[in-house]
């Protein structure tokens, strides 16, 4: 199925029923322990990857908890049974790099949370649980991803991070009311409903993507209300936003899709509530965007099972904090496009340095993140892993190459060499693409005669099926001169370009 509209804002950038319950003042007390796979850690304390622990915990650990706050360095947090769980009081979590948190499907008969916040039938113990830092966070279990038990009158904030989650049943399953904040990436997979938690807020730039496996029924999302300003894509069976209050959409992009029938409502509000839709254009339809529009709203979306509702896609605004981007710049509206999405970050905080080379793990990078950040549409995991001779562990390359090369993405150079530092030329991105391309299994049939480039007979024969395509799909253009330029080094301004040309015009098309 295609996710139209996904790809189209991908530019910014998932829960029982509850029962009615009075709201419980939140405990302002932080948590004093958390257990990370069975080993609990005091104030202090460090835990690694291989299981180890430290009464003298430092920043080196891939686990530090320390004041009420749980640091995640490239954690990678796995146990046949919880994986993560902290009681009694608020917790942080600051996340450097990117960290796992998977619990095991042999234990217990599979019915594993990975993550348990406020494990205590005290309600009065309850704290409010931060996500936050720079990296990303992956939680996969074979039952919930996420619960937070007994913890009504509280709340679990992802603020300026991406989370994907998988659970085999449920993504997060919480008392808690859900927020999210900042540049915050939320996408929730499972079985049944993805997300059941108390009022769902979604802040300007923020963006949430909530999936149920088709055909498995469940509403993807069950919550008391809804508030958002951001990016909300969610597919679900039964219907897809399941609400016991009332919907806000007041800024941003709202897709939301029912599969089984038109006539189930894609916002099952229940009576006495509404949807609002402040300032928006609202379509509804079984599959199309360019479906009926709907004045009306809150009468008549009960009768589609699909509805989208739309702003001015320039809603998202770029502060350009770069002094060598200048308005004016051909290249601005490219740069502007992936550096705000975080496919391509500055080399220094002020400079984006566009007409620098691109180099081999540079290009390799910008698709690792496509892929990581927009997992559920865009990714390929197969997790097999690569390893070069010239690719150390250590290096902030690493992940993204030994992906790739697993992945079928990126080929060596030759005698087990990936030459991570060594400039891409512009055929060899168009060759990595169209690689990226085939292996989700979209359309690579678009192909474009090259005759009218004039140094088209420089184009190196196993690039010639990728050069072709990249012509035709849109994803590449010639120089000011009329060339190609195959075995010209890809500058960054260039790279954006192509990135900003394969998202729109391939992503966007979906898979044959």
């Amino acid at each position: 199925m295609k996710k139209q509209l996904l790809s189209a804002v991908l530019a910014v950038c998932m829960t029982t029923a509850l029962l009615p319950t009075a709201a419980t003042a939140v405990n302002t007390q932080k948590t004093t322990t958390v257990t990370i796979a069975g080993k609990t850690l005091t104030d202090g304390m460090g835990w690694n990857n291989d299981g180890s622990t430290t009464t003298a915990g430092s920043a080196s650990n891939n686990a530090y908890f320390k004041d009420g706050v749980l640091y995640l360095k490239d954690a990678n947090i796995k146990a046949q049974g919880t994986a993560l769980s902290a009681s009694n009081g608020s917790l942080t979590i600051s996340l450097d790099g990117d960290s796992c948190i998977d619990a095991d499907a042999t234990a217990n008969n599979g019915m594993i949370e990975a993550v348990v916040f406020n494990a205590d039938d005290n309600k009065n113990t309850a704290g409010d649980v931060l996500i936050q830092g720079e990296g990303m966070l992956e939680i996969e279990s074979a039952y919930n991803g996420i619960v937070n038990d007994h913890s009504t009158g509280t709340k679990l904030e992802i603020k300026d991070v991406s989370v994907s989650i998988r659970g085999e049943n449920s993504s997060m399953k919480m008392d808690s009311d859900l927020t999210l904040s900042g540049g915050a990436m939320l996408v929730a997979t499972a079985q049944n409903a993805c997300i059941e938690a108390g009022k769902l807020t979604i802040t300007e730039y923020a963006a949430l993507h909530a999936e149920s496996d088709e055909g498995k029924g469940g509403d993807a999302i069950s919550c008391t209300g809804v508030e958002t300003k951001g990016y909300l894509a969610v597919y679900g069976d039964d219907s897809a936003i399941a609400c016991d209050g009332n919907v806000a959409v007041t800024g941003g992009t709202a897709e939301v899709r029912v599969r089984r029938s038109a006539d189930v409502p894609a916002w099952d509000v229940t009576a006495g509530h509404t949807v609002s839709t402040s300032g928006m254009y609202v379509h509804a339809g079984v599959s199309s965007l360019d479906a009926k529009q709907v004045t009306d709203f809150d009468t008549n979306y009960a009768a589609y099972g699909y509805t989208a509702i739309l702003q001015d896609s320039n809603w998202l605004k770029w502060e350009n904090g770069f002094e060598d981007v200048a308005s004016t710049d051909w290249f601005y509206a490219y740069v502007s496009y992936v550096n705000q999405h975080s496919l391509m970050k500055g080399v220094e905080a002020t400079r984006f340095s566009p007409n620098t080379t691109t180099t081999r793990s540079q290009a390799v990078q910008i698709l690792y993140a496509l892929s990581r950040q927009y997992w559920v549409q865009y990714g390929i995991d197969s997790g097999n892993r690569a390893s070069f001779v010239d690719v150390p562990s250590t290096e902030w390359y690493a992940n993204p190459v030994r992906w790739a090369g697993g992945n079928g993405v990126v080929n060596g150079v030759g005698e087990n060499r990936f030459s991570p530092d060594a400039p891409v030329t512009r055929e060899q991105f168009a060759q990595i693409l169209y690689n990226f391309t085939a292996k989700l299994g979209y359309d690579v049939s678009a192909s474009a005669e090259l005759t009218q480039f004039s140094d088209a007979d420089q184009v190196s024969d196993w690039a010639e099926p990728a050069m072709k395509w990249a012509v035709g799909a849109g994803v590449m253009h010639g120089t000011d001169m009329g060339t190609l330029n195959p075995g010209g080094a890809m500058t960054r301004a260039q790279a954006a370009v192509m990135l900003h040309g394969f998202i729109q015009n391939t992503l966007s098309s979906g898979r044959t």
